[in-house]
């Protein structure tokens, strides 16, 4: 990390010695229309897949906590998308969203009448980034997983008492479950944002090093990625690495101070 920002401050491209230029990388990152739109990108994807990764994680979780026979099998199946690879998940995707009427997605919506022709999906701007993070949801069973463990965590007398009380179920959710289920949500959230600001190798697959189509899929990390390794422009590249790292931390510390106003832990003492 040191040697990185040395980087940032230097003209370097890995054949000759590196060339103190002070800030000037920094400052050219942020005239670079394609570092701008790798920001916005990111932003996007991250603004929507965020929030829809925690809403339909927890769903799934709410799902998989009842107690029928058989559980155990379910809660497998949807947790193994998460120990496929990503290059292999990305292929598999790619495929069933091919954008010619054999692609499998395509298929099934125009025999069930949904569409007339072919859905783009990854092959025009305006649908790339839309199916990318309706791809993201693939991965939700990891989140899945810790929303269950919360959700088990939280007592059961609570319940019963509601129950006593005459709280429906919907009562119960948004007045015991969700409240207890803050420290699980501030964990997801922090996480999943972090995770989502890094997204590479979805987009290398998908979108190839320019993030095609015309940067619709070109995120902060694939525009690190090409800089440094295409280009060999390792100094500009370094400074793009350095504004992601601050970005995230500011982010995530901003996360962290707000958590003290509304993630609460069981056994805290009201003052």
């Amino acid at each position: 990390m040191i040697l990185s920002l040395y980087y940032s401050l230097t003209k370097y491209d890995m054949l000759s010695p590196p060339a103190f230029v002070g800030t000037q990388n920094y400052a050219n990152l942020f005239q670079d229309p394609s570092f701008l739109n790798s920001i916005e990108v990111t932003l996007i994807y991250t603004v929507v897949s965020v929030p829809l990764g925690l809403i339909c994680g927890l769903g799934l979780a709410l799902l998989l906590n009842q107690k029928v026979p058989g559980m155990r099998i379910f809660r497998t199946i949807f947790y193994l998308p998460v120990i496929v690879p990503a290059i292999a998940s990305s292929e598999l995707w790619l495929d069933m969203f091919s954008p010619n009427q054999y692609g499998i997605v395509n298929t099934i919506l125009m025999n069930l009448h949904i569409i007339n022709q072919p859905y783009a999906f990854f092959t025009e701007p305006s649908t790339a980034l839309i199916s990318l993070i309706y791809m993201s949801l693939w991965g939700m069973g990891g989140g899945m997983l810790i929303w269950l463990a919360g959700l088990q965590s939280v007592p059961l007398e609570l319940y019963e008492a509601a129950k006593v009380d005459g709280a429906g179920r919907a009562r119960q959710f948004f007045r015991i479950t969700l409240p207890l289920l803050t420290p699980t949500i501030f964990f997801n959230m922090v996480t999943g944002m972090i995770g989502t600001l890094q997204i590479f190798v979805q987009s290398l697959v998908l979108g190839g090093v320019d993030g095609n189509p015309l940067g619709a899929l070109d995120f902060i990390s694939l525009f690190i990625y090409r800089h440094a390794f295409s280009y060999f422009q390792m100094g500009f590249a370094s400074a793009a690495g350095w504004v992601l790292f601050l970005f995230i931390m500011l982010l995530t510390i901003l996360v962290f101070w707000s958590s003290r106003k509304w993630v609460y832990y069981e056994g805290d003492v009201q003052r």
